[in-house]
């Protein structure tokens, strides 16, 4: 690894870069750019058929998988067992986790373009707090929904505070879930009893969770429900 720049950068086969990821793994994070199918097994089930995408490997064993749109990645494990081997000529890496039982797989085929560089933490200061977020939203409610106009914020049920109900231009309530760093499932069965309490009194009612980014399983969920995501910052 340069010494200087702290990076290690070069194209390989799959045979040297399944080298290159068990030398490297939990020392440094491994970027790579390569073809590649995919399959996951557990909460669901998937399946992403060959392309060119980035992979990246942080050294806790968090690995993310992009395609070249859109903020949130294809595919994600936290926190997994990686496993790197080679099989006739492709490279398969696999994510393994046991709570809850997931796999994900990445079957790898030709060149393979990688960078493995040791990345440091640095100070983190967050500005903002979903108490501001709340106050953006209720000052401007079109940022929720074009037409949209405030009814009332931090709203006792009994189930919780909502944070923010609008109303939209037909005269549905909007109930707006904010969060101010990923929200996660837990964000969107909390908006789902919120909905239900309203829709169990016969109102007519939407529901949206307001955060910067949404974890995929999290966006699956809220479209299950037919609710919606509306990314914005602190």
């Amino acid at each position: 690894m340069c010494q200087e720049s702290n990076i290690l950068e070069g194209c390989v086969s799959p045979k040297e870069i399944i080298n290159l990821i068990k030398k490297w793994l939990k020392k440094a994070t491994i970027v790579l750019v390569a073809r590649c199918s995919i399959e996951y097994e557990g909460r669901a089930t998937s399946q992403a058929t060959k392309a060119e995408r980035l992979i990246i490997i942080k050294e806790d064993g968090t690995l993310l998988i992009h395609e070249g749109r859109g903020r949130n990645p294809l595919n994600w494990q936290p926190k997994a067992h990686i496993i790197a081997e080679t099989n006739e000529d492709r490279a398969i890496i696999r994510a393994l986790r046991i709570h809850p039982k997931e796999r994900l797989t990445i079957m790898i085929e030709g060149e393979i373009h990688y960078l493995i560089a040791s990345l440091e933490r640095g100070k983190f200061i967050l500005e903002g707090s979903e108490e501001s977020m709340r106050d953006r939203i209720a000052l401007n409610p079109s940022l929720i929904e074009e037409g949209a106009v405030l009814v009332s914020r931090e709203v006792s049920t009994p189930h919780g505070r909502i944070d923010v109900i609008l109303r939209d231009r037909k005269g549905s309530l909007i109930l707006v879930e904010v969060k101010r760093s990923t929200a996660k499932l837990s964000a969107v069965y909390q908006l789902k009893r919120y909905v239900e309490y309203y829709s169990n009194l016969g109102i007519n009612v939407k529901g949206v969770i307001a955060s910067p980014t949404i974890s995929p399983h999290a966006e699956k969920l809220l479209k299950k429900y037919g609710f919606k995501h509306i990314p914005i910052n602190p």
